[in-house]
């Protein structure tokens, strides 16, 4: 049962009062951090979730269904980048691959015991940003090509493309 601002809730009733009490401030970012480098041995670890305040009480062994999606999209995006400079041929020392989402639970509630909520909550994600930095001695057209086609082609950020996105990609050069 999730922990919102200090008060545990479970029902419909729970939720929206906490929501109606703590009204803009129930939205936040998540961020969702993947790390892979050449002593990694495992690309698809399990990256470091960082929560909104409003859900920052929450145990860290729970992730929520709303969570695993920053999860999803910062691993299998993350893990695209070595696989793909590995085919291409491309030197990959490292990537660190963010997946940073402005999250309001709010428009799931919306018109229930006379919540209303921001009419770009209505989908709960507001919106979603895409960093990768990676480290390589490579030309940057050869990562740009491998970035554009990670943000482009990703299974995870394919379900989320109704989601307002940017992405940036930083180059650390090796």
């Amino acid at each position: 049962m999730p922990i919102v601002f200090g008060e545990s809730v479970s029902t419909v009733k729970d939720i929206v009062s906490v929501l109606k009490k703590h009204g803009d401030a129930v939205r936040g970012t998540y961020r969702a951090r993947y790390h892979f480098d050449r002593q990694s041995s495992d690309p698809y670890t399990t990256p470091l979730l960082e929560r909104p305040a409003s859900l920052k009480d929450n145990s860290p062994a729970a992730v929520f269904p709303w969570e695993q999606i920053f999860a999803a999209a910062a691993v299998c995006a993350g893990s695209d980048y070595p696989m793909l400079a590995a085919h291409a041929g491309v030197d990959l020392r490292s990537v660190d691959f963010v997946a940073e989402g402005v999250f309001d639970p709010r428009g799931e509630f919306d018109g229930l015991d006379g919540l209303t909520a921001p009419r770009d909550a209505r989908h709960c994600y507001v919106s979603l940003h895409l960093r990768a930095t990676v480290c390589s001695s490579a030309p940057r057209a050869d990562l740009e090509k491998i970035h554009d086609r990670a943000i482009s082609h990703n299974m995870v950020l394919g379900a989320l493309r109704g989601i307002p996105m940017t992405s940036e990609l930083v180059i650390q050069q090796a």
